[in-house]
């Protein structure tokens, strides 16, 4: 189904001035950043855990090689 000139319009104006073209690349980025945001808290939660003898370094390594891993899976699924 084409969309005319005014829902274009309309959809541009709804979105801050992104266009239909690109909006799933922004949708994506968004994403991308959230999950940059988690890995960084998980990584340093863990770290705060371990400095304060909460876990031991391998429960540390263990947890914040899993989220970077999930973090380069679904970039390669996502791409």
């Amino acid at each position: 189904m084409a969309v005319s000139a005014s829902q274009e319009a309309a959809f541009t104006g709804a979105t801050l001035g992104v266009p239909m073209g690109s909006f799933s690349l922004t949708i994506l980025l968004i994403f991308y950043s959230v999950l940059y945001i988690w890995v960084a808290w998980v990584i340093v939660t863990q770290w705060k855990a371990w400095s304060h003898r909460k876990i031991n370094f391998y429960d540390f390594l263990t947890r914040s090689v899993r989220s970077i891993l999930l973090t380069l899976v679904l970039g390669f699924l996502l791409r």
